[in-house]
């Protein structure tokens, strides 16, 4: 008995998960969630956009069992490139367009991040219920980038389940070493191919969580008011995480 993982415990616990025609697919699994609780593994993924994924790696996510969808983009960008996911009748796919369609006019991130969580309660609290609904996990959320949108999203998720908002940002800051190498590599010819310096700097984030904090009073009460009580807080907590080893 070493004490070391196995091969497939350590498979389980890879946090970016490589897959031809995603840049930013990642797994928010193994944070400290609150006392004696963790984020569970494979039960929550953020990423890119899923318009050019070849049957290879759509195959790959629905060995990890994945039973949903939740693509954040605008009208236009599902349009102009559909999720490979879109219609599919292995998985539940569900549009949830966050902001305008672009945000106009051009706005800092931080007004950004302090607009979805002001303006679109009624739009993440219908991310909550999907999350909650019968095999609505495990799930995949994501957007263009996977770095704004989804960022906020699932932010707000994780601190919904207790994760910490210091923890959050480390996540979200993520981003960069994802995009800092060359992708070319997993058949991206737009703009996510090849090095891309992404401005995601952890204080982006720990701002929107404050704001999330002092004007709207914490993730539950902000879902409270379109509908999240404190019963579906604690399942989703349930599902989300277990107790810490």
């Amino acid at each position: 008995m070493t004490g070391q993982p196995d091969h497939a415990e350590a498979e389980e616990t890879v946090r970016h998960l490589v897959l031809a025609g995603t840049r930013n697919l990642r797994d928010v699994g193994g944070y400290a969630a609150g006392p004696g609780r963790t984020t569970r593994w494979r039960t929550l993924l953020r990423t890119d956009a899923l318009d050019r994924l070849p049957e290879t790696s759509q195959a790959r996510l629905l060995a990890l069992g994945v039973h949903q969808v939740i693509d954040l983009r605008w009208p236009s960008e599902l349009a102009e490139l559909p999720s490979v996911f879109a219609g599919s009748a292995a998985v539940h796919y569900l549009t949830v367009p966050l902001l305008d369609n672009p945000p106009a006019p051009p706005e800092g991130l931080r007004h950004i991040y302090r607009r979805i969580l002001d303006e679109r309660g009624a739009e993440l609290a219908t991310i909550v219920r999907a999350l909650l609904a019968p095999d609505g996990l495990p799930a995949i959320v994501g957007c263009a980038g996977g770095i704004d949108r989804t960022g906020v999203t699932i932010g707000l998720i994780l601190t919904a389940v207790g994760v910490p908002a210091a923890v959050v940002a480390e996540d979200y800051a993520l981003l960069s070493a994802c995009y800092a190498a060359d992708g070319r590599e997993g058949g991206l010819d737009d703009w996510r191919a090849g090095s891309v310096e992404i401005d995601c700097r952890p204080e982006y984030m720990i701002d929107a969580l404050e704001h999330l904090d002092h004007e709207l009073g914490g993730a539950a009460a902000m879902l409270a008011r379109h509908g999240i009580g404190q019963a579906e807080i604690d399942d989703l907590t349930e599902l989300l995480t277990v107790p810490s080893p």
